[in-house]
């Protein structure tokens, strides 16, 4: 078997090994790919790129929701245990869609991600909730030190305790991280608002909640509005944001919707 017969034997190796890990993503090439198949050299597929870059999208949200939250804390999203080198990550069970996923596609790729379809990141970090249970408010200081250390993962310079971490991943340059959403409820969100505004000031914090049909009872730049009804309502609500007040927070996109069949859009 020649050179070339072998490389392209381990990576077929390597697509099929990943093809049975059932939590892998099939965006993110952490396998032996050649660098012609991926783009940038960040490990995504090129071909799967170039039809989300013709989609042309203006921001990317992740995690979704309510893979940052877990049906159970213990098996929320924890975004230190996805950065560094893929094979090291011990992965996580997603507990709300039953299924094991290693993590390949972490928090540093999907700033990369975003980097690389020109969209802008929102980041959406745990406040200490899952479905299930909650950490108590008077045990939240840790959680708020780590979403503090995840900006700092994005933004921080390179001398920062995060940003050198980021560096050394090979990312010396900050990521543009301009928005956040304080997990996908609105959860202990005063906690984690004062934190981040007194840190990040120029951050745009974002509440989940419908500000849409009376003002908000709490401070925020941005709201994202859930929507959990039938198909029917949904809609029925395409005029919704037509009368919404034009002062005060300003709404985004809704990134999620449920119907009665349990279809989730992000």
């Amino acid at each position: 078997m020649g050179t070339d017969d072998a490389a392209t034997f381990r990576t077929m190796l390597c697509f099929l090994l990943l093809l049975k890990l059932s939590g892998c993503d099939c965006l993110a090439a952490n396998l032996d790919l050649p660098q012609t198949a991926v783009l940038e050299g960040h490990g995504f597929r090129k071909e799967l790129m170039h039809m989300l870059i013709d989609l042309r999208p203006q921001f990317l949200r992740f995690p979704g929701g309510c893979f940052v939250e877990g049906d159970w804390l213990k098996n929320a999203f924890r975004w230190k245990e996805t950065i560094g080198p893929w094979e090291e990550r011990p992965g996580h069970y997603g507990d709300v869609w039953k299924y094991w996923t290693d993590d390949g596609l972490g928090y540093y790729e999907f700033l990369q991600l975003a980097e690389d379809l020109g969209a802008e990141p929102i980041w959406v970090f745990n406040a200490g909730i899952s479905h299930n249970d909650e950490v108590d408010t008077t045990a939240l200081a840790p959680f708020v030190k780590d979403a503090l250390n995840g900006i700092e993962f994005a933004r921080g310079n390179s001398e920062s305790t995060w940003g050198s971490i980021r560096a050394a991943m090979g990312h010396s340059e900050r990521f543009p991280l301009k928005y956040v959403a304080i997990e996908n409820e609105d959860s202990n969100y005063l906690m984690f608002y004062n934190a981040i505004r007194e840190a990040y000031p120029d951050i745009q914090i974002i509440s989940n909640c419908d500000g849409s049909s009376k003002p908000l009872h709490h401070p925020a730049d941005l709201y994202d509005f859930h929507v959990y009804s039938n198909a029917t309502y949904i809609f029925l609500m395409k005029d919704n944001f037509t009368r919404t007040s034009r002062t005060g927070p300003k709404g985004v996109p809704t990134s999620t919707f449920t119907d009665l069949c349990n279809f989730h859009a992000f």
